[in-house]
């Protein structure tokens, strides 16, 4: 190779060298000089992830941040310039395994080998992007790298002549490139989830996780001035446990007296958190609607105009046809005309025994037909308006409706603001996906009864503060 190129690799001059450079933060040279280099930079990042294990214990939301969005592109880099050089990542993936995701998730487990596959895919895919270092995906990286330069390489090879169109080239690869392993992952995970029995609540939440936004709490970089962090570890490892339909350390019986779950949590109806969730949504569509839009209307819940005999022709049994009918939102001119756009929101929970046998679509696609038939045909006819159902999973994952009036308002906000509408797209799904992952922390953790104690009850008495604190002389 060197008489080819007509270039002769020396030593650094040290004492021990055998023989190799170090060249834009990878290493050329002899096998040995690669390895020992790289063994060098694998120690150095090992000490870092034992640390970053001692943060996860406290802030697991900061370190999972830190290690996808910045530690792991040190490694990734070298593999991309070298590959694996004969093992030399073992001990890294020995430290994120043993350490680091048992410090995440904060109860010390043993990390399965099907567990570790999951969470090194993308979290687009269901993982939480903890990618094996030392897994078969360092080859491609290197191989990857190899066809990008190629043109490079060869216009170098050339004596320096760049062809026209090298950065068309280029942009060609990349995309090529990148399509290619999306494809592959997504067969990969795919292959993973069908592994899993049928049936199984591992094997359901993986397919929530998978959805589009359904994932954005754990790729999106955290942001306080956004709201997109949580800064509570248990807040954090509630989330990972409902993912993966985990284990989880809750009370033993609900306030409702019903025996308590996760399930559970998040279908009961005492204490109000169903429907704070489901205000919660509409509150926030309106809010990002009136962005662009100046009638937007959401409390209180706009009326529709009353029945004039209409009701006699409703195609649907299940309409409503009473006098003080109310959606959610409305927005007039959001699909354009001035016409009156109404939105009414529902958000279920996938793992709940009903939904189990049935696919996440049809669950979709069943909860949107029974909103089309309570509103949509009296809205039509009597409002003279459209109707949107927008049917949420507690995951973040959107029904068919509610994708498409995202993207709509997506494209008037970005059209408004001048901004890309892939970011502004991507900020709204965020911003649905922290909303229903912060209630379903509420459906899971709130407390549904004033008094655990009923007979501390008893010794409450009701009093009248300003009377009271006149008597008292405050």
């Amino acid at each position: 190779m060197e008489e080819q190129l007509r270039v002769r690799i020396v030593g650094t001059g040290d004492q021990g060298d055998v023989g190799g450079a170090r060249d834009l933060g990878a290493a050329i040279g002899s096998d040995a000089y690669r390895r020992s280099y790289t063994e060098e930079k694998v120690l150095r990042w090992v000490a870092e992830v034992e640390c970053l294990s001692v943060v996860a214990k406290v802030q697991p939301h900061a370190a999972h941040a830190l290690l996808v969005h910045g530690l792991r592109h040190r490694w990734t880099y070298i593999q991309r310039c070298m590959g694996d050089v004969q093992g030399a990542f073992d001990a890294l993936e020995d430290a994120l395994r043993l350490k680091f995701i048992p410090a995440l998730f904060g109860d010390g487990q043993h990390v399965s080998d099907r567990d570790r596959n999951i969470y090194a895919l993308p979290a687009r895919e269901g993982g939480i992007a903890i990618d094996n270092p030392a897994g078969a995906g360092v080859l491609d990286k290197h191989a990857d790298s190899k066809e990008l330069t190629a043109a490079t390489q060869r216009a170098i090879l050339d004596g320096g002549r760049v062809p026209g169109g090298l950065d068309e080239d280029l942009r060609q690869a990349r995309s090529r490139i990148k399509v290619r392993r999306s494809v592959e992952v997504g067969e990969r995970a795919q292959s993973m989830v069908a592994e899993l029995p049928a049936g199984g609540k591992l094997r359901r939440a993986i397919e929530m996780a998978r959805e589009k936004g359904a994932s954005c709490v754990f790729s999106v970089r955290p942001s306080e001035e956004f709201g997109f962090v949580f800064k509570s570890k248990r807040d954090f490892r509630d989330l990972l446990g409902m993912r993966y339909a985990r284990p989880m350390r809750l009370q033993e019986h609900c306030a409702c007296g019903a025996v308590n779950s996760v399930g559970h949590s998040q279908v009961c109806s005492l204490g109000g958190f169903i429907i704070q969730r489901h205000n919660e949504m509409a509150e926030l569509w309106g809010i990002n609607c009136k962005k662009v839009h100046r009638d937007v209307q959401v409390r209180p819940e706009p009326m529709l105009l009353p029945l004039e005999g209409e009701q006699d022709d409703f195609k649907y049994n299940t309409a409503n046809t009473e006098d003080e009918a109310r959606s959610d939102v409305r927005v007039r001119g959001f699909w354009g005309n001035r016409q009156d756009a109404f939105f009414d929101f529902r958000v279920f929970y996938p793992l709940a025994p009903s939904y189990c046998s049935k696919s996440l679509k049809s669950v979709y696609r069943q909860h949107s037909r029974e909103k089309k038939r309570v509103y949509e045909e009296r809205i039509i006819r009597v409002d003279n308006g459209s109707f949107t159902p927008m049917v949420m999973s507690t995951a973040g994952g959107m029904g068919p409706e509610m994708c498409i009036a995202i993207k709509g308002l997506a494209a008037a906000i970005a059209e408004k603001e001048g901004s890309e509408y892939s970011e502004v797209v991507s900020v709204l799904r965020a911003r649905f996906s922290f909303a229903a992952a912060r209630c379903a922390l509420v459906c899971l953790r709130g407390s549904r009864t004033l008094f655990n104690n009923r007979g501390f009850r008893g010794h409450v008495v009701e009093f009248d503060a300003p009377t009271d604190l006149v008597a008292a002389g405050l």
